[in-house]
């Protein structure tokens, strides 16, 4: 794990302060980090003078070497010498890179994911979050308008949701 401070300004009440921040994690080293990424609490923080909840942004990058990806909340475009055999996905906001972690870490293939979760949300016509992939049942669950409803795969469907794209 790798530290720094970061300065960071409330969106709220423009409050400025520093804090320290992880900015490079690898999976299963921190079981804290793990479990605020799955949750997605990770990037959540509350203003301490004005007490609102909000994303704090800032560069970070999550390896998993044994699953071989690597996830980067960054506006950087290019990144050099990070392992040739591993998928890089590039994250520009807080919730792109929490459900690319929830997806990744998963082994699932995320543009398959992605178009389920849009067919959720036109058929719901409000927010959408994936939560998670139920293998014995094949169904993926979303939380919608704070509950969780099960989508059922098709049979022919069930072979495209694990991710067997080779990396890059």
């Amino acid at each position: 794990m790798k530290e720094r401070m970061i300065q960071v300004t409330c969106p709220h009440c423009g409050h400025v302060f520093e804090i320290k921040r992880d900015t490079f994690v690898i999976a299963r080293m921190n079981s804290v980090i793990d479990q605020r990424l799955e949750d997605g609490t990770y990037f959540t923080h509350v203003c301490q003078k004005c007490f609102n909840p909000f994303y704090l942004l800032h560069p970070f990058m999550y390896r998993d070497p044994i699953k071989k990806y690597i996830i980067i909340l960054s506006n950087q475009k290019e990144f050099t010498n990070l392992p040739p055999n591993e998928k890089v996905i590039r994250t520009r906001n807080a919730k792109q890179f929490l459900l690319a972690y929830k997806v990744y870490s998963r082994q699932l293939n995320l543009k398959f994911v992605l178009a389920k979760l849009n067919q959720m949300k036109n058929k719901y016509q409000c927010n959408v979050e994936f939560m998670d992939y139920d293998d014995d049942n094949h169904c993926l669950w979303f939380k919608i308008r704070d509950e969780q409803v099960a989508l059922i795969l098709k049979e022919y469907e069930i072979e495209n949701v694990y991710d067997n794209i080779d990396t890059r």
